[in-house]
This record gives C-alpha cells, sequence and structure tokens, in this order.
C-alpha cells in the first residue's frame, strides 16, 4: 500500500449539508493527517466510543459520539493484520464512499489511522440489518418490500450513473434506517462498498455471495453494472415470500449455480398465492438470465409496482 495513496485518503471527508456549520470547529477538531498514523488517545479526545452494534470477519462497528458537539456517529474498528492481502478492499471503501453523498447510501464522514487500527466514521444507521428484518419477519407486505425496493433502487441508481458497480448486494449489507414514516416501516441504506469499484469495460473476476450472484459471473463472460439488479430481483424474491428463488436442497454449491445459471423462476403455491402478479412481473424482469434484456436500474423506479409503493418524502405513499 504506498504511503501516497494513504496519505490523499486519510483528509476526514466533509460532512455533506453541514459544512458551513462545520468549518469553523473542524481546525480545532481534525486529527492530524499529514500522512502519520495518530494514536488511539488522539482518536479517544475527539470521540467517546461506545456499545457495539455491529461485528464482522475484520471489523467490529461500534456507536460513538464527537466530543466537541455531540454528534452521534458509528465507527467501524477495522484490525489491520486482518487485512494483510486484502488492503485494496478497504482503500476501495474509502475512495469509493468517500464520493457518494445519497440519502439511500451509508455515509462515510472522515477516517482515521492508527497504527493496528483503522477508524471509519460513519453515519449511525440504527435498525440493525435487512439479514435480522428478515430472520425475525419472516415476509414482508407488498407495501412494506416496494419501498425497500424503491430505497435499493435509488441507491444503485445513483452508483450506476457513476459506473460504480457494488458486486455484494445482500441483506446483510442493507441497513435498516427506522425513519419516523409510520410505524413499524422499515428504510434502506446500502453499505459495505468493499467489493464495488467502476466499472468501464466488461469485469471477469468472480465474487460476491452465492445466493445472490448473477448468471453471467458464473458464466465468465463478463460482467457490469447488471449483477447488482439481478441481485435485488433475488432479495426481492425472499423479502415477498421468505425464501431464495434459486436453492440446493442438499447445499451443494455446483447445483445451485446450476439452477442460477438455468434462471427458471418458480412462484410456489401456497407462499406466492395472496401475491399480486405486478409484483411476480417484477421478480421475473430482476431475474432475467439475459443481463442485456434485464431491467436497469433506472427503469426498476419507473416500473408500476415500484411507482405504487414509492415513498416521495411528503409523509405519503404514492
Amino acid at each position: 500500500l504506498g504511503s501516497q495513496k494513504e496519505l490523499q485518503l486519510s483528509n476526514p471527508l466533509p460532512d455533506v449539508g453541514q459544512v458551513h456549520k462545520e468549518v469553523e470547529q473542524r481546525t480545532t477538531f481534525d486529527l492530524p493527517s499529514e500522512g502519520s498514523d495518530v494514536t488511539l488517545a488522539d482518536i479517544e479526545r475527539c470521540y467517546e466510543i461506545g456499545r457495539l452494534v455491529g461485528d464482522g470477519n475484520f471489523a467490529v462497528v461500534r456507536e460513538c459520539h464527537r466530543r466537541d458537539n455531540g454528534q452521534t456517529l458509528a465507527v467501524k474498528i477495522v484490525e489491520r493484520s486482518k487485512l494483510i492481502g486484502r488492503e485494496h478492499m478497504m482503500q476501495n471503501e474509502l475512495s469509493l464512499l468517500g464520493s457518494l453523498s445519497h440519502p439511500r447510501i451509508v455515509r462515510l464522514v472522515a477516517h482515521h489511522h492508527t497504527h493496528t487500527h483503522s477508524y471509519l466514521v460513519m453515519e449511525l444507521v440504527s435498525g440493525g440489518d435487512l439479514f435480522e428484518a428478515i430472520s425475525e419477519r419472516g415476509t414482508f407486505s407488498e407495501a412494506e418490500a416496494g419501498l425497500m425496493v424503491s430505497d435499493v433502487t435509488e441507491a444503485l441508481n445513483y452508483i450506476h450513473c457513476k459506473s460504480i458497480v457494488h458486486r455484494d448486494l445482500k441483506p446483510e449489507n442493507l441497513l435498516v434506517s427506522i425513519e419516523r414514516v409510520a410505524a413499524g416501516i422499515c428504510r434502506l441504506k446500502l453499505g459495505d462498498f468493499g467489493l464495488a469499484m467502476v466499472v468501464t469495460e466488461p469485469v471477469f473476476t468472480i465474487c460476491g455471495t452465492p445466493t445472490y450472484v448473477a448468471p453471467e459471473i458464473l458464466c465468465e463472460t463478463g460482467y457490469g453494472v447488471a449483477v447488482d439488479v439481478w441481485a435485488l430481483g433475488v432479495i426481492l424474491y425472499i423479502l415477498l415470500c421468505g425464501f431464495p428463488p434459486f436453492r440446493s436442497r442438499d447445499r451443494d454449491q455446483e447445483e445451485l449455480f446450476q439452477l442460477i445459471k438455468q434462471g427458471q423462476i418458480h412462484f410456489l403455491s401456497p407462499y406466492w398465492d395472496p401475491i399480486s402478479e405486478e409484483a411476480r412481473g417484477l421478480v421475473r424482469a430482476l431475474l432475467q438470465p439475459d443481463p442485456t434484456v434485464r431491467l436497469t436500474a433506472e427503469q426498476t423506479l419507473l416500473h408500476p409496482w415500484v411507482k405504487a409503493h414509492r415513498f416521495h418524502g411528503s409523509g405519503q405513499y404514492h
């Protein structure tokens, strides 16, 4: 990892929407970022680090508070020794997230590095992730699923317009934001850009999570942003019926990949009996094995079923 690269990435990013308020504070609050590692004491001087809100293979996420203004945030603490050979994933996340500003994407506020750990300070999304919500609830109504699909599609449309492919869209990477729209309604924000990349020509690297992987990744024919839309189709199917569209009885990955490549979708009775034809039509359009006929994120936002359940910020569903 070149020191120059670290240098250019280690400046805290502007807090979008609050830049004008914080310009004065910045000079006193910001940690040194002239390529030198900060110490844990420096970080604790600026942030009060609190309860655990999530953990993964390489990192834990804790709630934290800025000491200067009391703002509540989240901090992703990455143990650098666990990232050996995977440093590019964090560099990716930092450089890509730093260039994004969208209400349906988790915002990176700043990042700091000690000799042993990296601290990614992000907005706090307090409702857990969609995987936990599915485990708890089983299935969701069409109105709830439609709003969630709309949220994710807005995030995808935004990144796809910048030629960024996420490549790991799954419920674990969708954070539930408890916004007071109506009781119990989940809004989603897209997070974890560790596998994301700018794509200007077809990519051939196999990556992702088996249940959500698109057929063109498995066929090694080259792929682009359409793989995210396929994963969205898998998520929509799960939200509506509680299980994925392609399953191997014996959890045999080869059999699963065969089923994904064939792309035959079955709407099993009785699970799908109450679900509208419009919702099924959208599932079919998202899970098109041929990426050239699959809906784009932009087209998905215009689909009648998504438009019917979209939230327009005025306190009403449309």
